[in-house]
């Protein structure tokens, strides 16, 4: 069954188990439960990324996720830590471009202490002078470690090559010249203007009740205020399509590794777009497995890389394509045609009954293992939330895929063909790429 998300203030997916409230101050919880789980996946979340990031506050957010878990008024970060590991369970965040998440997986039974920690580190972070400067230390060195993966940097450049000036170019991390320029009362700033109850989203999934949940949660914010007032909650982002600057042709980067990590990308549909199903099962017939035309081509046949792939990126007003292969850099300038040959067979002949009927069998299978996962649940309720505001179970998106035709493939493989598209690369000696951009 299709829940809407948004405009509803509570609804009950019996079937599914799915729940969502909306508290008086504009809080949202919403659980999924799963019979007979012995875990549950928990996060509090803020739907604030990167890209929200303003001049002056530029690496706040990264800065955030890390500050958070350095303690509280009444919490040590020792005590944070000992409080996961006291009940065998784990806890981690993630920032991205349109959201900052906290979470953890522990068992039911533990589910209170997760909230009472997550929330406390969400609502009354210290973020003192002391803490700020010794994690932007371990930030950068984060940041080091990260230039140190060739295939991470080239996939960094490729969004800022086919993004030009747009925030969803920036890195999500920030830089090093970011990192070192802000400042803690900026971060502190961006912390208290986001970090509000009308912000914060609580999705919970396993083997608890939403009742239960709800009591957990009331507990937890009355102690700190954020059950008064009345509000509603923030608005989601619009979905609609912003119009992006030329992307830069091509980017390449000198690097000292062993392997050239090569990425074709192209401007290509937000996250929202009706075409997203068709797009899902291009990608899966273009690069999305050992059967994909990439892998069979390049790798199979050929020799020329060990690793081949083919990826879809969504945000809620924009999106790119990318088709990437690390291969020897001798072999650089071949395999960047090679990808666009096979691409471009997709884009002037599309694919067989056979394909299409392989890519549905290979997302059927792939969703219903995913969603064995409880932190996979829990993030599918994030992404509905924070998203669209429309929730879809597995046999409903299952659905839509099927309604993907032969023509529908070619028409979008054509669409994202004719967008603005950029050559990234990573590797040694590969000056001659760029007469092939």
């Amino acid at each position: 069954m299709l829940f809407s998300l948004r405009d509803s203030i509570e609804f009950t997916a019996e079937a599914a188990r799915v729940n969502r409230t909306v508290l008086p101050s504009g809080v949202r919880v919403l659980t999924e439960e799963i019979p007979g789980a012995p875990s549950v996946a928990v996060a509090v979340s803020v739907a604030v990324g990167s890209r929200d990031e303003t001049g002056g506050h530029f690496g706040s957010t990264h800065f955030l996720e890390h500050l958070l878990f350095k303690g509280t008024p009444s919490r040590s970060p020792l005590d944070i830590s000992i409080a996961f590991d006291s009940v065998g369970g784990s806890s981690n965040a993630a920032t991205a471009k349109e959201y900052t998440s906290y979470y953890a997986r522990v068992s039911n039974s533990a589910l209170g202490l997760a909230l009472d920690v997550l929330l406390d580190m969400f609502t009354s972070a210290r973020i003192d002078e002391a803490d700020f400067n010794l994690e932007r230390t371990v930030i950068l060195e984060e940041l080091a470690m990260n230039e140190d993966d060739p295939e991470d940097v080239a996939h960094e450049n490729l969004a800022e090559a086919l993004m030009p000036n747009h925030e969803l170019g920036r890195p999500i991390g920030g830089t090093e010249k970011t990192i070192n320029e802000v400042g803690r009362k900026a971060v502190y700033n961006h912390y208290k203007k986001h970090y509000i109850p009308e912000n914060l989203v609580i999705t919970v999934a396993g083997g608890v009740a939403h009742a239960e949940v709800l009591k957990l949660v009331q507990k937890e914010l009355g102690k700190v205020g954020w059950l008064s007032g009345v509000s509603h909650p923030t608005h989601r982002r619009s979905q609609v399509p912003d119009i992006l600057s030329a992307a830069e042709p091509f980017r390449i980067l000198e690097k000292d590794v062993a392997q050239a990590n090569v990425i074709l990308g192209f401007q290509s549909i937000h996250g929202m777009d009706p075409d997203r199903y068709a797009v899902g099962i291009m990608n899966t017939i273009l690069g999305g497995g050992m059967s994909s035309r990439l892998y069979q081509e390049i790798r199979e046949k050929r020799g020329l890389a060990y690793s081949t792939y083919s990826y879809q990126q969504g945000y809620s007003d924009a999106g790119y394509f990318g088709i990437y292969a690390g291969t020897a850099p001798e072999n650089a300038e071949r395999v960047t045609l090679l990808m666009r040959e096979i691409f471009d067979g997709v884009v002037q002949n599309g694919v067989t009954k056979a394909e299409l009927d392989l890519a549905m069998g290979n997302l059927t299978g792939g969703l219903a293992l995913r969603y064995e996962s409880s932190m996979a649940r829990m993030n599918r309720l994030l992404s509905a939330e924070i998203g669209s505001g429309e929730y879809l179970s597995t046999s409903e998106i299952m659905e839509r895929f099927s309604t993907v035709t032969l023509a529908d493939v070619q028409r979008v493989a054509q669409r994202i063909a004719s967008g603005s598209r950029s050559l990234v690369a990573v590797g040694p000696d590969l000056g001659l790429l760029s007469a092939h951009s």
